[in-house]
């Protein structure tokens, strides 16, 4: 493996979380609002009505804010450095890692056709990182995808040599994205999760049964409140 260096523009795993806390707090005040104006309104329509309605304007809404607030972010660089195929450097604004490949126990190559989590887990670090191009991720641009997968093919040859795939269940399409996959250090044990061992279509039908779960008890409460005041 030459010496190679890899520049992209995207975000980590803290400042993506950062901005979706801050998502919160409007994306619930816009829902309770729809719903609350809907049964006042229309105090007879049927519940999915207002409920899907208010699904629309929140997710609309927390676009444009997210797009909003990822454009005031000035520093979205990350620079990678593999040094003779040993060394690896990696600098993300005051955050700088240095370790060799030896030291990778796992690599996460995660995401979909615009949006890519890559996860390399050292034996003293844990880097995340976000590159995406979507509307719930609007921190790159196609080019710093393609940069970001020629890394992890950069690393392949090593990977190949020195790692396990870990067989995920709950992958729907494991070829979405180049390299998809988790990779554990041959010394390393593998172990699986529960979500590990579900298959997409349990997972998604866990998912959706909670949401709505959750939207259903929302609206009980919100009824329940507006109409005893």
């Amino acid at each position: 493996m030459e010496k190679k260096e890899f520049r992209f523009q995207g975000l980590d795993a803290e400042t993506e979380l950062r901005i979706s806390l801050l998502l919160i707090i409007p994306s619930v005040i816009i829902m309770i609002v729809i719903l609350y104006f809907s049964h006042v309104i229309f105090p007879g329509i049927f519940f999915l009505i207002p409920l899907i309605l208010a699904a629309i304007l929140t997710v609309s809404v927390s676009i444009i804010l997210l797009r909003h607030l990822t454009k005031r972010i000035n520093d979205k660089e990350w620079t990678i450095k593999v040094d003779n195929g040993q060394n690896v450097f990696i600098k993300f604004r005051n955050k700088e890692y240095n370790f060799g490949l030896k030291d990778i126990l796992m690599i996460k190559n995660m995401g979909n056709v615009n949006i890519r989590y890559l996860t390399l887990k050292t034996n003293r670090d844990t880097i995340k990182i976000r590159v995406g191009n979507t509307g719930f991720a609007p921190f790159s641009t196609p080019e710093d995808i393609h940069e970001l997968d020629s890394f992890v093919e950069f690393l392949k040859p090593y990977i190949e040599k020195n790692f396990n795939k870990k067989i995920l269940k709950n992958a729907a399409n494991p070829n979405i994205i180049p390299n998809f996959g988790v990779y554990i250090e041959k010394q390393q044990k593998i172990r699986y999760t529960l979500i590990n061992k579900l298959k997409p279509w349990q997972i998604a039908t866990l998912i959706v049964g909670t949401l709505m779960l959750i939207m259903f008890t929302l609206m009980k409460v919100l009824f329940y409140y507006f109409d005893n005041h």
